[in-house]
């Protein structure tokens, strides 16, 4: 489990800021630092998707996910591109930081911090990213994240996948 102290966003904040949005969500649970993506992401994709309606936000292995309805190319590659930047952003402060996964055999949840807010033991894992961090597939087609453009960009099937 998280530690209670880690300041969260509140769903309640986000149903104010964005009526419609977030009314029927079940259930927010990432940190304060992503506050600035999710935010990034509802006025990326909203203008593309008015009838946008996130449903649920929560951290997976150290990275944000959001599940929405949308069909918009462009909202769902706002999503993607949101999701790419937590592994990236420290979920305490909002800072850049680093995807944190525990060593073999040792079971902690992978965070992605910066170097202030990992613990020593964290800081020691080192600085990791995932073979899948920043892609997405949308109608067969993949996209990853492109920090330099922040952007979403067109890329070849990875040769995993072909």
């Amino acid at each position: 489990m998280h530690d209670p102290d880690f300041p969260r966003i509140k769903l309640d904040d986000l149903v104010a800021d964005y009526p419609g949005v977030f009314d029927s969500a079940r259930y927010v649970d990432v940190g304060i630092g992503w506050l600035g993506l999710v935010r990034d992401f509802v006025a990326e994709a909203l203008p593309h998707d008015p009838a946008l309606v996130v449903h649920e936000i929560k951290e997976k292995w150290g990275t944000m996910r959001v599940w929405c309805d949308t069909d918009v190319l462009a909202a769902r590659l706002a999503k993607g591109k949101a999701e790419a930047k937590s592994g990236m952003t420290c979920e305490v402060c909002g800072a850049e930081g680093w995807l944190r996964r525990p060593p073999p055999g040792r079971m902690a949840w992978w965070r992605t911090l910066c170097q202030e807010h990992a613990s020593p033991d964290q800081a020691a894992w080192g600085q990791q990213a995932r073979w899948t961090a920043g892609t997405m597939q949308v109608s067969g087609q993949w996209y990853r994240y492109d920090l330099e453009t922040d952007t979403m960009i067109e890329i070849e099937t990875p040769e995993r996948f072909r």
